[in-house]
Parts: C-alpha cells; structure tokens; sequence
C-alpha cells in the first residue's frame, strides 16, 4: 500500500497555488469579468435603443404614409370639385351660346324674310312697269 506522505512542500505549493488563484482572480478575471459584463451591456443597450429608434421610425413612417395618403385623397376631392364647377361652366358657356346663335339665326332668317317680302314687291312693281312697257310697245 502506497500511502501518501504529506509532507510541508506539498502544504507550500497548495498555499502558493491558492494565494496565485486569489491574487490573478482579483487582479485578472474580476476586471476581465467587468469588463465583459459592461461590454454586454453596452451592447445590449446598444441594440434595445436601436430596436426602439427603429420602431420610432417606423411608426413615423406609418404616420408620414397616412398624412400621405389623406394628402392624395384631398388632393382628388379637390380636383373632382374642380372638374364638376368646370363642367358645370362649360355646359352654361354652350347653353349661352347656343341661345345666342338661335336668337341671331332668328333675328337673320326674319331679316331675310323681310327683305324677301321687300324683294318680291319691287320686282312685282317692277314687273308690272316692265309688262305695260312690254304691251305698249308691242300694240304700237
């Protein structure tokens, strides 16, 4: 049986391999641990305020669509307003001008008759003037 002797270099090298693991534990990996741990902050701090400036955006998006969209919409009722009062013009302006042309087309057509009328009498004058000529020259 091997027994294992314990001896005071064993004790030494356990108290040196102890007071090694304190010293580099307090000089080494609690500053690394800190800084890993800050650094995780950072950049989950970092990326919980870019999902919110993101989301931000985006809802700023959403309402600029909208105001967009409302813009658009009046813009049509405008110029469906438009359209209307213009059409509305126009069939009065043609209405107008039809009634304008009807009355000159009546004022001329009584016109033309009248000198028609006028026409036909000189020349019934004339053509009894002509026809008594005609007959007094002949029975000559």
């Amino acid at each position: 049986m091997n027994v294992i002797s314990l001896d005071l270099s064993v004790v030494i090298i356990m108290l040196l391999v102890f007071s090694l693991y304190l010293i580099l534990k307090r000089s080494f990996f609690d500053p690394i641990g800190r800084i890993l741990v800050e650094r995780d902050a950072r950049i989950n701090g970092t990326v919980e305020e870019a999902k919110k400036l993101i989301s931000k955006v985006e809802e700023q998006s959403l309402a600029y669509q909208e105001s967009i969209k409302k813009a658009r919409l009046e813009g049509y009722r405008i110029q469906d307003v438009f359209r209307a009062e213009s059409l509305k013009e126009r069939s009065q302006v043609v209405q107008e001008g039809r009634s304008k042309a009807e009355s000159l087309v009546s004022s001329s057509k009584q016109e033309t008759d009248s000198q028609v009328s006028r026409a036909k009498q000189g020349l019934e004058a004339e053509v009894s003037g002509i026809a008594d000529g005609i007959v007094k020259t002949i029975l000559r």
